[in-house]
């Protein structure tokens, strides 16, 4: 993580001396961003956690944590609640891990609730300082400015120019426009968007401009086209933002059909196409909310031109087991998609024997396993499966053992067989850990085709 540098009338000084050769220039060679936004850490109750992103490999680059409000009372707030509300440490953590794997992450600032951008156009000094610590406190990659307010240019240039100055070069910060602000017409911001990249272009990293709620559609190439061809803002810096459920706003497109013809059209016109970001993460089709990561790794696959991440036909399917160690730790876990949801996000069984019996629905043709066990999910190694089979079966009564482990150390085992047809999965634990402590603790149990 870059040192935070306090902000000083020398550095600004400084910094607006060089405005033609500094940081931004160097992210100009990125593109083709797979951009998420991720507002809704609960659902019902429940911990919505951004990691399986990055477990279930869907290319992920970016993930903007909405939304951030300097509040007039003086509170800070994370959506309802202080960014340090004991709900959102988890999320923290996972944040965490996922820029431990590469994964930028960044906090969103603003949005449809106004106040924000106001206060730090007219009292700067007040809460700029407020916004700098929650980014120092949690270390985050960058900022996405989304300014949906009246604010003067001069007051979103000075913002622009503090963060430059303290968080330095590498410090990612990026604005959310209405899509027809970078082609010369309609706005939310108050400032004009050709302005501001002409006097800061080259602090800017990228604009992730909405293609939704009327303001324009991606449905076809056209109103991308039309940024691109006045000549401004180059297709690196423009990150096409999509509705990822039809219930978030008016303008959906089916990302398994007209969004994929648009992408991929995209790519051809443009080699540095800039990337497709998603609002939001909680509910994105076409896995819902029991499996939100899928748009993901359709959107990187559809702009790399790779196939997409397989799917995991034991995903949430129905699991049966051995005794579990408690309540909350039954089979069910080990089909949830999750390993980040603490240590009770698992089957746990001491049982003397010990199993877990997937129930995929139909037959299916199996081709391989993945097995996360212990240390997946942040436990220690220590706990890791020792020795475990893997068996398949057509009617649930005779199964056939695909899989044999002896001498497991492995946090992540994947073990591909011949290619079986399968409607119920078998797996046995014969040793559960390294130590000799009784309990099986597994994770995901996965199968592919």
């Amino acid at each position: 993580m870059k040192t935070t540098i306090l902000r000083t009338a020398t550095a600004l000084a400084l910094l607006a001396s060089t405005l033609l050769t500094t940081p931004a220039q160097a992210q100009e060679a990125m593109s083709k961003r797979t951009v998420v936004y991720y507002q809704t850490q609960y659902l019902n109750g429940t911990y919505v956690s951004p990691k399986p992103l990055l477990d279930n490999n869907t290319g992920i680059t970016d993930v903007l944590v909405a939304a951030l409000h300097l509040n007039g009372d003086g509170t800070v707030h994370l959506n309802d609640h202080p960014p340090a509300d004991p709900r959102y440490t988890q999320m923290w953590a996972d944040l965490a891990a996922m820029q431990a794997r590469g994964v930028n992450v960044s906090m969103m600032v603003g949005g449809a609730a106004p106040g924000t951008f106001t206060r730090l156009d007219t009292e700067f000094d007040t809460y700029y300082p407020r916004l700098r610590n929650v980014i120092s406190t949690y270390k985050l990659d960058g900022v996405d400015l989304d300014v949906e307010e009246n604010m003067s240019l001069t007051g979103i240039k000075r913002v622009i120019d503090a963060l430059r100055a303290d968080f330095g070069s590498d410090f990612i910060i990026t604005l959310a426009p209405v899509a027809p602000a970078l082609a010369g017409g309609g706005n939310l911001s108050g400032f004009d968007y050709d302005q501001l990249e002409r006097d800061r272009g080259a602090q800017i990293d990228w604009y992730n401009a909405q293609f939704y709620c009327g303001w324009a559609s991606l449905s076809n190439t056209t109103a991308y086209d039309n940024i691109i061809r006045r000549g401004l803002f180059p297709p690196n810096k423009v990150v096409a933002s999509s509705l990822t459920h039809p219930s978030l706003c008016g303008g959906y497109v089916d990302v398994t059909t007209t969004l994929k013809s648009t992408i991929q059209s995209l790519v051809q016109k443009y080699p540095n196409f800039g990337g497709v970001a998603g609002w939001e993460y909680f509910t994105s089709n076409p896995g819902g909310t029991a499996r939100p990561w899928e748009w993901a790794g359709l959107i990187t696959s559809y702009q790399k031109g790779t196939t997409p991440p397989p799917a995991n036909l034991a995903l949430n399917k129905a699991a049966t087991g051995s005794a579990s160690c408690n309540s909350a730790e039954g089979p069910a876990k080990a089909v949830n998609g999750s390993v980040s949801g603490g240590n009770s996000d698992k089957f746990c069984s001491p049982a003397s024997s010990r199993w877990l019996r997937v129930d995929l629905g139909s037959a299916q043709t199996v081709g391989s396993f993945t097995v996360r066990h212990a240390g997946a999910g942040g436990e220690s190694t220590s706990y890791n499966t020792k020795a475990f089979t893997i068996q398949t079966s057509t009617d649930g009564t005779n199964w056939t053992t695909r899989v044999t482990v002896t001498a497991n150390t492995a946090s992540v085992t994947t073990h591909p067989i011949s290619p079986a047809s399968a409607r119920y999965l078998r797996l046995n634990v014969t040793t559960p850990t390294q130590t000799g402590d009784p309990a099986a603790r597994i994770y995901e149990f996965e199968a592919y085709a």
